[in-house]
């Protein structure tokens, strides 16, 4: 599972506006801004799973008080 987990963070990082469907070609700013924003949380969350799974025991018991 932790592996799989891995994974999905490494993905979450790399997401990128195309991702969403996004093309600069044919999309306006707010379009733009919409996918920047959804690439950010991706990036979070995965940055997050990472944090987590970098946690020792201790750290996760003391996260679930």
């Amino acid at each position: 599972m932790e592996d799989r987990l891995k994974i999905l963070a490494q993905w979450l990082q790399n997401v990128e506006t195309s991702d969403f469907g996004y093309d600069s070609y044919h999309d306006g700013r707010l379009e733009n801004a919409i996918a920047e924003s959804q690439v950010e949380t991706c990036n979070k969350i995965g940055g997050y799973i990472e944090e987590i799974l970098a946690m020792d025991s201790e750290q996760i018991d003391n996260e679930l008080k």
